[in-house]
């Protein structure tokens, strides 16, 4: 399912989630979004402008400051949701060789079998992340160790990243 009318952004994040049968979480993200975007429009502003750049507080009608609230909330709630994901670690994929970590971004660690002819050199765990990270990178043969060493790889590129400005 497209859906252009939450974003770019979030229709990935939904989609890859719809695609590892998470459609609870894919059609919660949407909705969530699509209440952000309405209480947007019912202020007359574009994504991303504050609240106070609509005029002053003694021309805004009643309306206008539910919608303001309710707005409000719901970056509340996603940035909630988000820190949630961070924190909830490492999750198993429905394949036991398989799991998933959000931190800005979906990371996979896989565990694959020695094939020289497909890339995997080593038996073991490979780390995969988001455009411009890691592409299937050995991180260790034991799970233990991949998850820790898979870890301190994301939290240095995400350093790598915020000192680039990306």
């Amino acid at each position: 399912m497209n859906d252009r009318s939450v974003g770019v952004e979030i229709d990935a994040t939904a989609n890859w989630l719809e695609e590892r049968g998470i459609r609870g979480a894919a059609s919660l993200l949407r909705r969530v979004a699509r209440q952000r975007d309405e209480a947007v429009q019912q202020l007359g502003l574009r994504p991303g402008t504050p609240a106070c750049q609509t005029g002053g507080a003694e021309h805004t009608a009643p309306r206008d400051l539910d919608a303001a609230a309710e707005a409000a909330m719901l970056r509340t709630d996603v940035a909630r949701l988000q820190a949630h994901a961070e924190r909830a670690g490492w999750v198993r994929d429905v394949d036991a060789k398989r799991l998933w970590r959000w931190r800005d971004g979906w990371w996979e660690l896989g565990h694959r079998r020695r094939n020289p002819k497909d890339g995997y050199h080593d038996t073991g765990w490979y780390l995969w992340g988001p455009v411009g990270s890691y592409d299937g990178e050995w991180v260790d043969r034991h799970k233990d160790p991949a998850m820790a060493e898979a870890e301190r790889l994301i939290t240095k590129h995400r350093e790598a990243t915020r000192r680039d400005g990306r």
